[in-house]
């Protein structure tokens, strides 16, 4: 209601001031009909200037104050992966076997892309080392605490779900480890490690695609560290 009265005021100023050179036009130049019809004119371009201002303009400057978000967004997206990101991704293919050396080229995006929302997550538990996940989780809670505390983090559900995902493993973990009842749930545990490996996978490969479109050479240090590949062993 408070807004509503702020806005009738400003309404009321306008439309006076508009009145008042109205009536000084007339007294200098003395021809009310001519400045009734331009007047009139000029209120016919009144739709065609609110579209211009309120859809076209407004959408320009929507646009561009949405592209510096995702800027900002990606850019704590990128911050993840250089400090954790990478090492746990990694850390939960080293026990996919078929993901192993899954993507040896990024000459093709959408190739790659693919693979990695088709890819069939599988881990097998035996080569998860608990001890160096429990503990790259547990250095970096804070790390956690200060992206899922960021508000602007929110519009990214992608990334937001991948946080989710990944406190929930560190604390799934930390309980296993500190119970003292010694079992350990691995069909639980193995459905966290999974949730989250998947999720981490997907945001991966939109942030490969954000940076090839907008920042390349940072693209081009990205892909130096590929989480998925691995040295190949030569049996026999």
């Amino acid at each position: 209601m408070k807004n509503l009265k702020h806005y009738f005021i400003i309404a009321s100023i306008l439309m006076f001031l508009s009145a008042i050179m109205f009536f000084i036009h007339y007294l200098v130049f003395g021809q009310a009909l001519n400045t009734a019809y331009y007047s009139l004119m000029n209120l016919c371009f009144i739709p065609l200037n609110s579209l211009v201002v309120t859809i076209i303009l407004e959408k320009l400057i929507d646009s561009k104050a949405k592209k510096q978000r995702m800027d900002k967004l990606n850019m704590l997206v990128g911050i993840f992966f250089t400090e954790v990101g990478c090492k746990l991704m990694r850390l939960m293919i080293s026990a996919d076997k078929e993901a192993k050396n899954a993507i040896k080229s990024f000459s093709d995006l959408d190739k790659i892309k693919t693979i990695v929302l088709n890819h069939d997550y599988k881990i097998d538990m035996n080569c998860i080392d608990l001890d160096i996940l429990e503990k790259l989780l547990v250095d970096n809670s804070n790390f956690f605490i200060n992206l899922i505390s960021n508000e602007s983090l929110h519009q990214h559900e992608i990334f937001t779900d991948l946080l989710m995902s990944v406190v929930h493993l560190k604390d799934e973990i930390v309980f296993i480890k500190n119970d003292g009842n010694g079992e350990i749930n691995i069909s639980h545990l193995e459905n966290d490690i999974l949730r989250t490996y998947k999720n981490i996978a997907i945001q991966w490969v939109y942030y490969l695609e954000y940076l090839n479109k907008s920042y390349p050479f940072l693209y081009n240090n990205a892909i130096r560290i590929n989480p998925f590949k691995f040295e190949e062993t030569i049996e026999g």
